[in-house]
């Protein structure tokens, strides 16, 4: 294994999926063996260093007398004494041990994209004091003892053209006899308050008319919480020979978000006393509602915590306004929707052109950052979700960061499905979800005869075909079955111009169903079976054409009038349910002409 001095960095040919050049531990001659290196001591420091000169501190822009003041002033002090102990002397990040040894990692190829970028970047966090002097790795284990860095990278912000330095804690991946830095920490003992989708359209339902909203951010939110001096060994940064001390929470720690969290819920609850709100924050993002009677100004607001040190970006506050911009959503206040800023929109349709062209490779980041962006956009276009299982499944296919692989058809078919009906779905969702329709549509399946379907005063009953089969331990299941019962009714609506009925105020539909699983997965969006999520796929596809969505409702079978039909007892089905009298001529798709045949 090379020595510390004589590894070369891995030239830049990847942004993302890359590794990092081999582990050099602190120490070790070029030619050790890895059992051999394994036994070995560090090498001794010389004796000339000083070690009163112990680079670890805590350090942090924000003024903690005045917030302790300031929470007593507000009679909430109490219930923020860990967070002034963190601030005061660092926070507990979760790194439990200290290293056997110091062990150091080359960089990835993507920290050379931009050499005077990381320059400038660490002179800067020098002069806010969060990164040390940069020491000989010798002169450093000399003083503190032993350390571990982690390898730094570039990666472009979202939606932008700049880069974010990031180091990669979650590296040596899956290695037990050297874990990363994330493996030894639970992400789960660091609980935030995430001021989420649901959240916030809940808060926004609730509000009077008048009301307006400001969005905030925080500079460089994470970097003003400082870490315990005893942890600070495992978040070293080495660059360009030197090895420098990171003193605050970094993106690529996984405890970061709720250390960081910590901060931001006491400034929450700042905010709430001080009678500012209702409001939401999604990590450094805050959205403030200004309800009607209140006066309180942007600078008002940021005057109350500003005087603390907490330090607000003016550049990205967005003003009051009955129209606000928040995690990645445009909120319309007044008229009680949410929306896909038309940028995103166009930059998700790119995103899948993209994906699509022929011969295409990408790394296991990019397959995850595609399944990220279609997850969020999903959110307000729910009848995208049948289609997402595919990515998530390519995404978590990759067995190294530096494999390109080429999409699988499954993928590139859904996909497909995605590009054509993003431009019939409207880009605005209501956020108080309609009372559906009735317009008496009942669905039922059997695995023993078939499928029963009511809709106003229409029926229809098809029969499994010869030699199909339905049920436990085959391909297609009662699940599947009564998935096929729901698209066939959306189908018998449309072959009859029900849908003239309903008006464009509603456009949700109520089906009534037997099978809790089926309701679950209509109103979902997806289902864990391949043959289900393909039927889910073809009845989503109709009601985005159509600017539709349903409401799947469970009734007891005694209660269901499909379920005589679906056993093929059409009689019974006649005399116990007279009002549908008419038999349906709908044609069955050809994707089920194999498997049923009508009565």
């Amino acid at each position: 294994m090379p020595s510390l001095h004589q590894t070369e960095v891995h030239s830049a040919s990847r942004l993302h999926g890359e590794e990092p050049a081999p582990l050099t531990e602190r120490g070790k001659d070029a030619s050790t063996t890895t059992a051999a290196a394994s036994a070995s001591t560090p090498v001794m420091v010389p004796q000339s260093v000083p070690t009163s000169l112990d680079p670890r501190n805590v350090t942090t822009p924000i003024q903690v007398d005045k917030v302790e003041a300031l929470l007593q002033e507000l009679g909430i002090a109490e219930d923020w004494r860990h967070v002034l102990e963190g601030l005061r002397n660092g926070f507990d990040v979760g790194v439990k041990d200290t290293p056997p040894r110091s062990f150091m990692f080359e960089n990835h190829a993507s920290a050379s994209l931009d050499e005077e970028f990381i320059d400038s970047y660490i002179a800067g966090e020098q002069a806010a004091g969060r990164y040390s002097q940069g020491f000989a790795p010798d002169d450093l284990e000399g003083i503190i003892g032993f350390f571990r860095t982690s390898p730094l990278g570039l990666v472009p912000k979202p939606h932008s053209d700049h880069l974010r330095m990031v180091q990669d804690m979650s590296y040596p991946h899956n290695n037990p006899e050297i874990p990363s830095v994330n493996a030894g920490v639970d992400s789960d003992n660091f609980p935030t308050e995430w001021g989420t989708f649901d959240s916030t359209s809940k808060m926004i339902l609730g509000l009077p008319a008048g009301c307006k909203a400001a969005a905030f951010d925080i500079s460089s939110a994470y970097r003003i919480t400082p870490v315990r001096p005893d942890q600070q060994h495992a978040l070293c940064v080495y660059w360009k020979g030197k090895v420098y001390l990171d003193r605050a929470v970094a993106f690529g720690l996984s405890s970061s978000a709720g250390v960081f969290g910590a901060v931001a819920d006491m400034l929450v609850a700042i905010y709430r006393a001080s009678g500012f709100g209702p409001l939401r924050k999604w990590v450094d993002d805050f959205l403030v509602i200004r309800l009607p009677h209140q006066t309180w100004s942007e600078d008002d607001f940021l005057q109350v915590t500003e005087t603390l040190g907490v330090p607000w970006s003016h550049a990205k506050m967005r003003p009051l306004s009955s129209c606000q911009r928040y995690i990645g959503f445009d909120w319309d206040l007044e008229r009680k929707v949410v929306s896909l800023p038309e940028e995103k929109l166009s930059a998700t349709r790119s995103l899948l052109s993209l994906w699509r062209s022929p011969g295409s490779k990408f790394t296991m980041k990019e397959a995850a950052s595609l399944h990220g962006k279609l997850v969020h956009t999903a959110t307000i276009f729910p009848l995208l979700r049948p289609f997402l299982r595919s990515a998530s499944r390519f995404a978590s296919s990759f067995k190294s960061h530096r494999a390109r692989l080429r999409p699988p058809t499954p993928l590139r078919a859904d996909l497909g499905w995605l590009e054509h009906l993003l431009p019939l779905l409207p880009n605005e969702l209501p956020l108080s979800v309609p009372t559906p329709l009735d317009l008496g549509w009942w669905g039922d399946a059997s695995t023993s005869f078939g499928i029963g379907i009511v809709v106003g005063p229409y029926w229809a009953a098809w029969k499994w075909a010869k030699g199909f089969h339905v049920g436990p331990k085959q391909i297609h299941d009662i699940g599947w079955a009564e998935a096929v019962a729901v698209e066939l009714g959306l189908r018998m609506l449309i072959h009859h111009g029900m849908l003239a009925q309903v008006p464009p105020s509603t456009a949700r539909l109520l089906v009534r169903s037997d099978n809790n699983g089926v309701v679950h997965v209509v109103n979902k969006g997806r289902s864990r079976s391949e043959t289900t999520n393909a039927t889910l796929k073809d009845t989503y596809s109709l009601l985005a054409q159509h600017h539709l969505s349903l409401e799947a409702c469970y009734i007891p079978s005694r209660l269901n009038v499909t379920d005589a039909l679906s056993r093929g007892d059409v009689a019974a089905f006649l005399e116990g349910f007279p009002t549908a009298s008419i038999h349906s001529d709908v044609p069955l798709p050809s994707s089920l002409i194999s498997k049923l045949s009508s009565l």
